[in-house]
């Protein structure tokens, strides 16, 4: 059945947006036509009266027209389908032939961005696959972070060994969603853990991610954890681990109460890298003084203010090329932010769309496909130097050693035909940017004690 096709003769799309005020600029997909389907009948009724309802897979997806399993899939708060997201709906597995579906918050952001130190560990030598840092994806990257003694550092604690991962059933538990009100049995869902690694003292039970987010569905470290909390007398350590440019993000987290979901507190935080940085201050200037600046591309002048985020949707169209839908559906971008993000790399000369997907330019490839991150990030330089306010701006910040003002931002910006206005949101992303070339060079700069 083709997304357009109803499975209700009175349920046609326009008759589905009124139904649920969908305002005609809001671009809806499959799963947002599946959903909507699925709550403009007795499920929805069922909602509006107790605030959640059960649905088997088998109905999910008759409704729907829709594998479950990709109806349910929602791992960033704005990976939701439209309606989940106005009403401020969550979804999870009960079973593995049904789901519940209600008014309860089922995110946990991550902290503010961490900027402070950046703990250097080495491989083991001869672990030449383990070295190329490059490489993006998750599974390399648990394996870095096991090789190195990253796992035992980060937690204090002695030599931890692999024992399980992939997927498996929750066995049975008691689930609290103190939103609703009630308790609910969870009786063997499906669940799946990226790494877990054990000592006498603990089993660390890790959720790996290659791209960056702004919060993570917290069942993907609560189901793991319940299932062998009810089971062993070691302490279960909740870890989730996000790789991005050569850097590993880990965060340590813990549930108060095990019968909470949402007694989640975060317990501490830690950056890594597998090589020492040497790329310092004026290093970095000497790289944007000797940038010849190109010609303005014509390309909307960026308004995404991660620089970061930009570097790690490089990373992931340079796995597989994506769509704007597949950037959208799969990270935590919703479709203005795809836009916005994947256009700032296009102004970098970093991406470029063929054939309605993102793919890295030539330029890009050879940006992150360097196999140290220090001429990864001397690349990302160059090409924010070709820019002419980019250049004038860090050249003026890193001679500083503060990012330029404001003023000063708007009036390098001056001949790019832009409103005032507009001149003072494009500032942030300028400011933005520049401060992400100030911190990363700050690692490379040597302390003086």
């Amino acid at each position: 059945m083709s997304s357009g096709t109803e499975p209700h003769a009175e349920c046609e799309h326009q008759k589905l947006r009124a139904c649920f005020n969908v305002p005609d600029s809001v671009k809806l997909g499959v799963n947002d036509w599946g959903w909507l389907r699925i709550l403009a009948g007795e499920y929805g009724k069922e909602l509006e009266r107790r605030g959640y309802f059960f649905i088997s897979a088998r109905e999910l997806e008759r409704i729907s027209a829709r594998q479950p399993r990709l109806m349910a899939k929602h791992d960033f708060s704005t990976s939701r389908p439209w309606i989940f997201q106005r009403l401020r709906l969550g979804i999870v597995p009960v079973s593995r032939s049904e789901y519940l579906v209600g008014r309860f918050n089922l995110y946990e952001r991550f902290p503010e961005a961490f900027r402070g130190e950046v703990r250097t560990l080495e491989l083991p030598a001869g672990l030449d696959t383990l070295s190329l840092e490059g490489v993006s994806s998750e599974a390399v990257a648990l394996n870095g972070a096991s090789a190195s003694g990253m796992l035992e550092d980060f937690l204090g604690c002695g030599p931890l060994q692999a024992t399980v991962a992939g997927r498996m059933s929750t066995r049975e538990l008691e689930v609290r969603l103190p939103d609703l009100g009630v308790d609910v049995a969870v009786d063997r869902a499906q669940m799946e853990i990226d790494g877990g690694f054990e000592s006498l003292e603990h089993l660390v039970l890790v959720e790996a991610k290659n791209h960056l987010s702004d919060d993570f569905n917290i069942r993907q470290l609560y189901f793991p954890y319940r299932r062998f909390q009810q089971r062993l007398a070691k302490n279960v350590v909740p870890v989730y681990l996000v790789y991005s440019n050569g850097i590993f993000h880990l965060y340590r987290y813990e549930f108060r109460d095990p019968a909470d979901f949402r007694s989640i507190v975060l317990v501490d935080s830690a950056r890594y890298a597998l090589s020492a940085s040497h790329l310092d201050a004026q290093a970095a200037l000497d790289i944007v003084r000797a940038v010849e600046p190109e010609a303005e591309p014509a390309v909307p002048f960026p308004q995404a203010n991660s620089f970061e985020r930009v570097v790690n949707l490089l990373e992931l169209i340079a796995l597989q090329p994506l769509s704007k839908a597949e950037i959208t559906q799969r990270y935590d971008f919703d479709p203005r932010q795809a836009d916005y993000y994947a256009n700032a790399a296009r102004y970098l000369g970093l991406a470029e769309p063929v054939e309605e997907a993102w793919e890295p330019t030539e330029r890009g490839r050879r940006v992150i496909e360097q196999p140290q991150r220090d001429a990864r990030n001397a690349a990302l330089i160059r090409a924010l130097a070709a820019r002419r306010v980019f250049r004038e701006v860090l050249e003026l910040s890193l001679a500083r050693g503060t990012v330029a003002s404001t003023a000063e931002i708007i009036a390098g910006m001056d001949g790019l035909g832009l409103s005032l206005a507009t001149s003072r949101r494009r500032a942030s992303t300028v400011a933005r940017w520049t401060q992400w070339v100030l911190d990363t060079v700050a690692e490379g700069t040597p302390r003086l004690f």
